[in-house]
């Protein structure tokens, strides 16, 4: 059984992995959170599934193009700066979906340009979220710290969708996006603490 637990160790041994990943796993739920509540609010906007079915179109485009250029900029910027900046321009594309969605009439084109870049914001990040790694943690605990990484986004992909179902179904897609800002600013506030 001691071959199935996970391993611990990159959280306990370094204090900036500790803090990425704690950073990581809060934004990426708000993330998940506002990733139900746009094809929601298209749904409830346009009555279309053909128009839910777009809004997630416009997501792929952008994010190949700059998961490509997050390659590149992962290599020549600063990882801590390029994710700062990236959870920063997220929080600003969160707080125009509720501006929108506080709106008496949203507008449907505004939620597919934000959904887009997200989508392009995500790309960025994700490289240099990957790449910085090597350098918060020992050599021999990559392999734990990566399955750490990917229990984060397992974590963010069950538990996001689940209340963002509830809190919407509840409260509307609004309180949705605030949940969706606090989560960033939160984030924000642990990446200025990794060193």
């Amino acid at each position: 059984m001691a071959n199935f637990v996970i391993d611990l160790a990159p959280l306990r041994k370094s204090r900036d992995f500790s803090l990425l990943w704690a950073a990581g796993l809060i934004s990426y739920f708000g993330s998940m959170i506002t990733y139900v509540a746009v094809p929601f609010q298209v749904k409830e906007l346009t009555g279309s599934y053909v128009a839910v079915a777009i809004s997630g179109l416009v997501e792929i485009v952008p994010l190949i193009i700059f998961g490509l250029y997050g390659g590149v900029l992962a290599d020549h910027m600063d990882r801590k700066k390029m994710i700062w900046a990236t959870e920063f321009a997220s929080l600003f594309l969160s707080a125009i979906l509720l501006i929108n969605a506080l709106l008496p009439e949203p507008k449907l084109a505004l939620i597919y340009i934000v959904a887009a870049l997200f989508s392009a914001v995500d790309g960025l990040q994700r490289p240099s979220a990957d790449a910085i790694l090597p350098r918060l943690v020992e050599h021999k605990d990559l392999p734990a710290a990566s399955a750490l990484m990917s229990l984060r986004w397992q974590m963010g992909m069950i538990a996001g969708p689940s209340l963002a179902g509830v809190l919407i179904s509840i409260f509307g897609v609004s309180a949705g996006f605030i949940l969706d800002i606090a989560t960033y600013f939160l984030s924000l506030i642990i990446l200025i603490r990794v060193k």
